[in-house]
């Protein structure tokens, strides 16, 4: 079956106290995932925009308690990789440093620090300093397959300020590589596998020639990248997603493929910027080198504290249920964020 685009609106009625108890009705919309098949509700309710914060006092009481990343400190506390994996014990491009993860939640885990700076702001980071991080990631992933042979999985993520999970203000990036993949990554690539199975073409190389005709949610090219709002979101607000035409594995990535990725991103980050968010995740998925249904593919979604009492941007439906909910449709943020790509 061809990609759909699959949606349906419904309401829900109610005697509104605004309108004197006259009865009212709220729609919303069930939109599915084309890939996973996962639904998205999408409720355009109006709410407030977050404020731009003051982080002078954050930045200051991460300086005083000390920062494992910065340059004065890196190559005393962090912790090395096994010689037989990484000879020098640590892999430095420019100003990024990848490290062993004191904190390993895989059989292979490593840090990419970003830059020797230890606050960047969201807007603010360089494509020097993004392309050197990501090259630095792939030289450590490639280290890892060829001493491991059991290796098959491997992402690269990056959690930017507290909000988004990370422990450290420095930025950096989390590189992992294991037997098995994520959850997600797995159910990914077996929707990919069964699209490519039963439709004898390859979903991502579908999914942009649809989205160009469609130009509903279409961003733009940059270089060998694709760049697109996705139709369903993991976030309240927005997902924006890449697609790396014909690259089926992190490994197969070329530098300008991560620079035109860094070109990308700098433009999302300053939409979000402009936006008042101050927090993101970035997931980059990769594939099975020779799995010609599946492409390399990252993802990208603010993190905030919604007004007015600063509630999480997660709640149990997502948390506990999966359930993916979003405040506003795709089709009106790309609307917004074209620009950026122009």
């Amino acid at each position: 079956m061809p990609i759909e685009f699959k949606r349906m609106v419904k309401e829900s009625r109610f005697l509104d106290p605004r309108g004197d108890f006259e009865e009212s009705s709220l729609p919303f919309e069930i939109r599915t995932d084309p890939l996973t098949g996962e639904k998205c509700v999408i409720c355009e309710y109006r709410w407030a925009m977050p404020e731009k914060p003051d982080l002078s006092e954050l930045i200051s009481k991460s300086l005083e308690r000390g920062c494992p990343f910065c340059p004065q400190s890196v190559d005393k506390v962090t912790p090395k990789f096994p010689r037989g994996l990484v000879p020098e014990g640590r892999i430095h491009l420019g100003e990024a440093w990848v490290i062993h993860n004191i904190m390993p939640y895989a059989e292979y885990s490593a840090i990419t620090t970003i830059s020797n700076q230890h606050f960047i702001g969201i807007a603010d980071f360089t494509e020097e300093m993004l392309t050197n991080s990501l090259l630095a990631s792939q030289i450590y992933l490639s280290k890892v397959f060829a001493y491991d042979s059991k290796m098959r999985y491997c992402s690269i993520n990056w959690n930017y300020m507290p909000l988004s999970g990370a422990g450290q203000l420095h930025p950096h990036l989390q590189i992992i590589a294991g037997e098995f993949p994520s959850t997600y990554q797995q159910q990914m690539l077996d929707a990919s596998q069964r699209y490519y199975e039963g439709n004898s073409t390859n979903f991502w190389s579908d999914l942009i020639a649809e989205e160009k005709k469609l130009n509903e949610r279409y961003l733009g090219t940059i270089g060998n990248t694709q760049w697109l709002v996705n139709f369903t979101s993991r976030s309240w607000v927005l997902e924006v997603m890449t697609i790396f035409q014909g690259k089926e594995s992190i490994l197969m990535l070329s530098e300008q493929d991560f620079n035109d990725f860094a070109h990308g991103i700098n433009n999302v980050l300053k939409y979000l910027g402009d936006q008042n968010f101050y927090s993101f995740n970035l997931a980059l998925y990769s594939g099975l080198p020779g799995g010609d249904y599946f492409w390399v593919n990252s993802r990208i979604v603010p993190r905030f504290l919604a007004p007015p009492l600063g509630a999480a941007d997660t709640s149990y439906g997502r948390i506990l249920h999966d359930w993916l909910f979003c405040f506003r449709k795709s089709e009106d943020i790309c609307g917004e964020l074209e620009g950026y790509f122009r």
